[in-house]
């Protein structure tokens, strides 16, 4: 079976699998207490450290997800499956190149087949690496580190819209562009470098790659899963740098071109970065420090009890 079909399915089943889930564990999550604490803003709430035991746990201030968000993933996932059994080896509509194209190619591309092979993985090994970092960073923190779990049901809700996003839009149109690609000019007697010969463009690595990376990028900026603003800086640019990195092995290994690599980073990018802000964040950019400030003199009040032998009580903690 095609090496990128299998990546294409298999993330496509595991959406439709986890949002066909029982409406009423969503509910569970929705409908639990949240942990008894007062905040100045969503901003302050993502951005401040957490050093110490007293600090509250991380709650989810931005929109939760509701019963069209599972429809929703269900449906591309459903559809990602569909594409990719029903359409997923296309006949050549596209077999023609640019001059930019064919600059990028004679830079980037490696002479030898064996490094080609060696570049090839090196790829795959990146995007498979950026699919699993939003997942695995958030349960990491928010999951192990703190217990939130409702946080992070949440946010992995976040990370499965956007991966089934990304797994209907760039098999659909890879299938209907049906561009050859650039190593199909080295096939010998039926032989070819790799598969899928004509599903070139988006590149479907590069657009599960930069999906995970924009991924990262929201969670630390709105959610400052590192309790560190330079960490949580770090943890996105280093996901771009590798997403980035990730095209230009595509491009050395001869499997695209580099318009599909632009192409698959501008879907990545949307469902990525953009689309969690359009459902969930809903907003572009954090408050400016400036706007996190209150008037009032207290700041809030935590409450929790207290037993010993013999006795209990509920103590109050004022923040000021």
């Amino acid at each position: 079976m095609a090496h990128y079909s299998v990546t294409h399915s298999v993330i496509a089943l595991f959406v439709f699998l986890c949002s066909a889930a029982p409406a009423a564990a969503a509910a569970d999550y929705s409908t639990a207490p949240a942990p008894q604490h007062c905040e100045n803003s969503v901003a302050e709430a993502a951005g401040a450290p957490r050093i110490s035991a007293d600090v509250p746990l991380p709650t989810w201030h931005w929109r939760r997800a509701g019963a069209l968000n599972y429809l929703g993933v269900a449906a591309l996932g459903a559809g990602a499956i569909y594409v990719e059994s029903a359409h997923g080896d296309p006949d050549p509509k596209w077999k023609g190149t640019n001059g930019f194209d064919e600059s990028v190619r004679d830079a980037l591309r490696l002479r030898s087949q064996g490094a080609r092979e060696v570049a090839h993985d090196v790829g795959d090994a990146l995007m498979y690496g950026l699919i699993a970092a939003p997942v695995l960073d958030s349960f990491a923190t928010l999951g192990i580190r703190d217990g939130a779990w409702d946080t992070l049901w949440q946010t992995e809700m976040v990370n499965l819209e956007s991966f089934a996003f990304t797994s209907f839009v760039s098999s659909l149109v890879q299938n209907l562009v049906a561009r050859e690609k650039p190593f199909v000019r080295n096939c010998r007697n039926g032989v070819c470098e790799g598969d899928q010969p004509n599903r070139s463009m988006p590149s479907g690595h590069v657009a599960f790659a930069f999906t995970g990376a924009g991924l990262v990028c929201n969670h630390h900026q709105y959610q400052g899963l590192y309790r560190d603003s330079d960490a949580d800086r770090a943890a996105c640019w280093a996901g771009m740098g590798l997403a980035a990195a990730d095209g230009i092995a595509r491009i050395m290994a001869d499997r695209h071109y580099a318009t599909d690599v632009v192409a698959g980073a501008a879907i990545g990018l949307f469902s990525g970065l953009l689309l969690p802000r359009l459902l969930h964040y809903n907003r572009l950019d954090k408050p400016k420090p400036e706007q996190r400030t209150s008037n009032s003199v207290i700041k809030g009040f935590t409450f929790r009890p207290v037993l010993s032998p013999g006795s209990a009580g509920l103590a109050c903690d004022m923040r000021y």
